[in-house]
């Protein structure tokens, strides 16, 4: 026999047993539904918490903590890699807090741009930045944002780091020397501080929604900058007036709303640095030294950094970067390695998972091998008549392994077409019911889908019904080989 002609006997036998073959298909149906169901749900849920910790900050992005490396009074330092490849001890020359600093430190005495440069110098490192925040003072006419953060950045290497807005763009080389990034929740922090109770929030407007209706639009509005931190406030007795200094503020763009940094604020940090120095400088001239204790520190701060940033060339190598910066003496962590973490708890929860689904296609197995079986004993007869005419042994196995893989074959693409629909299902329930049922939570702000179900599930799915269906049927097409021809031919 051809294997033509032996396809086409198989179908002709599936159609003649209908009733039977659907109730096995059944079977192979729900087991393979159960199969990528339960996959997909855990590959969702993985899918949706790496969603959820990228929300955080950028997957290749890692954070580098700096508190520790300028230590206090010169009695300690920091471990800093040489260039050529040995241990250093980089000491802090900086005076005490409290001390006047009006000049800059040298940036080539500085641990924390040595560090930079260090960090910069590794494998798949892209660019390290210097980072941190400070406050000022945006003034839109009576209206003041008393404590706005600011975070402060090179702006030459910021278009490493693919931060976004949603209007407008990011700080770029070459702007102006007051160009900012603005968050948009910044507008509802201007108050009017010379009113009577100006920090009571309840007094203020509020729409039908409950949110507070801003005194100031930042996007139409003219925004100023200053770095007094009593501008806008009345004067405490006996204190002499100060010669305040507004700048002009240009904004180029607005932070996304669900961006990685986005309470942020941003300016360059050297011309932040550059006019918060000559502002405290004159701010300290003919002060007391208790009164100028404060600002004297602030100024000793403006060379200090907490943290850095570190931008790797590709995911797969950021916990190799973070361990080479760990090996310098710095403290450093990535949203990786959490991501990390959870796809190594995912994947065995897929397991459990996988494993409860195979269990249903078990089941469907051990009916098909019985379906066989069955249809072995009720075709004896015919078996026989193949033989006599000369059928090979190995055309009557094929033809038993084809018809079991026919039913396999059925019940899995069944079943794929079924999976789409309990997927569909499961990720159109209100978060609400999905916490309740399975203990996850979907954000709706963030995005995600309870169930996900890639390409490569349903060739596994179908691959398993197939292979579970085959094997379930070599007893079968084993048994019918072996028949004696004269026994199945007196056969009844």
């Amino acid at each position: 026999m051809s294997k033509l002609d032996i396809l086409l006997l198989a179908l002709k036998n599936f159609k003649r047993r209908m009733a039977r073959s659907v109730l096995t298909i059944v079977g192979v149906v729900i087991g393979s539904m159960a199969i990528i169901v339960m996959v997909s749900l855990g590959i969702g849920i993985q899918e949706s918490m790496t969603m959820m910790i990228e929300r955080w900050g950028d997957l290749t992005t890692i954070n580098v903590d700096l508190w520790d490396l300028d230590s206090e009074g010169g009695g300690g330092g920091m471990m800093i890699r040489s260039a050529g490849g040995g241990i250093s001890v980089s000491v802090a020359d900086s005076p005490s807090r409290g001390a006047s600093s009006s000049k800059s430190r040298n940036r080539d005495s500085n641990p924390f741009y040595e560090a930079i440069e260090q960090i910069e110098a590794l494998d798949h490192v892209v660019a390290a930045m210097l980072f941190r925040t400070d406050n000022v003072r945006l003034v839109s006419g009576r209206y003041v944002s008393p404590s706005t953060w600011v975070g402060l950045v090179d702006t030459a290497k910021l278009k490493h780091f693919g931060i976004g807005t949603s209007q407008g763009r990011m700080l770029e080389e070459g702007d102006g020397d007051f160009a900012m990034v603005l968050n948009p929740q910044v507008g509802t922090d201007f108050i009017n501080l010379r009113s009577r109770n100006p920090w009571d929030w309840s007094r203020r407007p509020m729409d039908e929604e409950g949110y507070i209706i801003p005194y100031v639009d930042i996007y139409n509005d003219e925004i100023k900058l200053t770095f007094d931190d009593r501008y806008g406030e009345r004067p405490m007795p006996g204190e002499s007036r100060r010669r305040v200094q507004l700048y002009d503020v240009d904004v180029v763009g607005y932070q996304e709303e669900l961006g990685n940094y986005t309470w942020y604020n941003f300016m360059d940090l050297d011309v932040f640095t550059q006019h918060k120095r000559a502002h405290l400088t004159n701010l300290i001239r003919g002060m007391s030294q208790e009164e100028s204790e404060w600002y004297r520190y602030q100024l000793d701060e403006l060379d200090r950094f907490s943290q850095a940033f570190v931008k790797v060339d590709h995911r797969d190598n950021v916990s190799t970067v973070v361990q080479q910066i760990r090996d310098l003496g710095l403290n450093s962590w990535s949203n990786m390695e959490a991501v990390d973490q959870v796809d190594s708890q995912m994947g065995v929860i897929q397991l459990v998972m996988g494993f409860i689904g195979a269990v249903a296609l078990l089941v469907a197995a051990i009916n098909i091998a019985n379906t066989m079986i069955m249809s072995i004993y009720e075709r004896t007869k015919e078996i026989g008549i193949m033989k006599v005419i000369g059928c090979r042994l190995g055309d009557i196995c094929l033809l038993f392994l084809i018809e079991a893989a026919i039913l396999g074959l059925i019940g899995g693409l069944v079943g794929v077409a079924g999976s789409y629909g309990v997927s569909a299902l499961l990720n159109n329930l209100p978060p609400d019911s999905i916490n309740m049922l399975f203990g996850f939570w979907i954000d709706p702000d963030v995005g995600g889908s309870l169930s996900v179900i890639p390409f490569w599930l349903n060739l596994l799915a179908l691959g398993i019904s197939v292979g579970v269906a085959v094997v379930a049927g070599l007893y079968p097409s084993i048994r019918a080989m072996r028949l004696s021809a004269l026994e199945a031919i007196r056969n009844e």
